[in-house]
């Protein structure tokens, strides 16, 4: 069975890896995590070709986002909205009203960054990034430490006992591995799953 789940979640990577690649100059709104998922946008174009606005940080309302496409403006409420991929190809999801970019929208474990959207440079810096995961597209993101982490997976002790040991502090979960193309920590959990 366990061996069952690899399989399935590999596919899911390829899936979602391959329709990416697909849409890799579109820009649009997913409504639902299930959209994300499937990498369905809505109000979708093609940036290289096409135009249209999405404003997600509104001066007086931040718990709106408005996209004007084909020449209408639409309001989203975001806590109805699951998130946008912008013109730049970033991935960005909604919780709480508040912003997560995903770092690694084609993998099984999410991980997002979330930056304070202060406007004085002298404010950024009090900021740090911080980051977070989700175990799927629907799931609360959590703070990114090994203790959650080893939380979500209670019953993997293999995964447990990698986290230790290629990661002395949770400052190094967001690692990428550039020779496997991909977030070191989904390299872990992929071949500690069986």
């Amino acid at each position: 069975m366990k061996k069952f789940n690899y399989g399935i979640m590999l596919a899911i990577n390829i899936l979602a890896i391959s329709t990416a690649v697909a849409q890799k100059d579109s820009s649009g709104i997913y409504k639902t995590a299930k959209d994300f998922q499937e990498r369905k946008l809505s109000y979708a174009i093609n940036y290289k070709t096409e135009k249209h606005k999405i404003k997600n940080n509104l001066l007086f309302n931040s718990k709106e986002i408005k996209v004007k496409h084909a020449g209408e403006t639409y309001t989203l409420p975001k806590n109805e909205t699951y998130g946008f991929r912008n013109t730049k190809g970033e991935e960005i999801r909604f919780v709480d009203n508040k912003e997560y970019k995903i770092l690694n929208p084609g993998e099984a474990l999410l991980i997002y960054v979330y930056e304070h959207p202060s406007h004085s440079p002298k404010e950024t810096e009090k900021y740090s990034p911080l980051y977070y995961f989700s175990t799927d597209a629907s799931s609360a993101p959590m703070s990114l430490t090994k203790a959650n982490l080893k939380a979500a997976f209670p019953d993997n002790h293999k995964f447990h006992d990698a986290l230790d040991a290629q990661f002395r502090s949770d400052k190094e979960l967001y690692t990428y591995d550039q020779f496997h193309k991909m977030y070191k920590l989904n390299w872990i959990i992929q071949n500690t799953m069986n």
